[in-house]
């Protein structure tokens, strides 16, 4: 059995019987083929493993294996498993401006192609030109242009269809490497002022239509603080569940439903999960 502690972002514990790291494509195709059943993993940042044991799954992890990034005319090309920090880092070294945003957003291309990962008012695909895929049932390959890609708030039609996202193009633009690297401070500095060091995938819900966020009303709630087992709502940001230890993906459900309940109870809102259940 495999830990996938390491590759998940709330390091929680879980094994799995099949785990691979695929050199090539035509790799990926072959663990396809052999398995009925196959989960992606990149950086594992939008996941929550609920099972302490995976024994009839596959698991793909895409990360050291596809990591090029490609500077082309008026952007760059990054493959599945670079992370977006990578990303940001090689356009400032470009000075490239565009996805400064993405700084410290702790995704893979991959997993920001399905989730349109989104920070401070900007989403990643605001940025993109194209998208290569790789069709998990005819194993055909595909280059689709933005125009035909259907995408929103923390949903892109590949969250839907059976691909794997193998890299996408960025358009970017030229300016001063102070402006980007300004703005990449800027970030990061709101980002460890307001979000928690503790093991997280982030913004466990997405936006609600609503006048306050749900970090607000967790905070209102008196909610903060609170714990099921290693699961905590972060006492610095009530929009986050952090692992405090040893907490299971079964104990940060269970976590995710007390806050939906409270929440709907309170304000009459119904909270929309945001990370992904594997």
């Amino acid at each position: 059995m495999f830990s996938l502690k390491s590759y998940n972002t709330y390091h929680i514990e879980s094994f799995a019987k099949h785990v691979y790291f695929p050199q090539s494509i035509d790799e990926i195709i072959e663990i396809y083929k052999r398995h009925t059943k196959v989960i992606i993993l990149g950086n594992g940042s939008n996941i929550i493993l609920t099972k302490s044991m995976y024994d009839d799954v596959a698991f793909i992890v895409i990360k050291e294996q596809f990591k090029k990034i490609t500077h082309v005319s008026n952007g760059v090309y990054a493959e599945a498993g670079v992370l977006l920090k990578e990303l940001s880092l090689y356009a400032y070294d470009h000075s490239l401006s565009g996805v400064e945003t993405f700084f410290d957003v702790p995704a893979s291309i991959g997993g920001a192609m399905i989730m349109n990962t989104g920070a401070y008012g900007d989403e990643i695909y605001d940025h993109v030109r194209y998208v290569d895929v790789l069709d998990s049932e005819s194993f055909r390959q595909q280059r689709i242009d933005k125009a035909n890609i259907d995408y929103g708030y923390r949903y892109s039609m590949f969250k839907t269809r059976s691909v794997i996202i193998l890299g996408a193009c960025f358009d970017l633009s030229l300016k001063p490497q102070i402006e980007i690297k300004d703005k990449m401070d800027n970030i990061l500095s709101q980002r460890q002022a307001k979000l928690p060091c503790e093991p997280s995938a982030g913004s466990v819900f997405k936006r609600p239509n609503y006048h306050i966020t749900v970090g607000e009303m967790v905070e209102k709630i008196g909610l903060k603080g609170f714990q099921i087992g290693g699961a905590q709502i972060s006492p610095k940001h009530g929009g986050v569940i952090i692992n405090t230890g040893n907490a299971t993906g079964q104990q940060i459900l269970q976590l995710v439903e007390h806050i939906k309940q409270e929440v709907l109870m309170h304000y009459q809102v119904q909270l929309e999960l945001e990370q992904i259940l594997v």
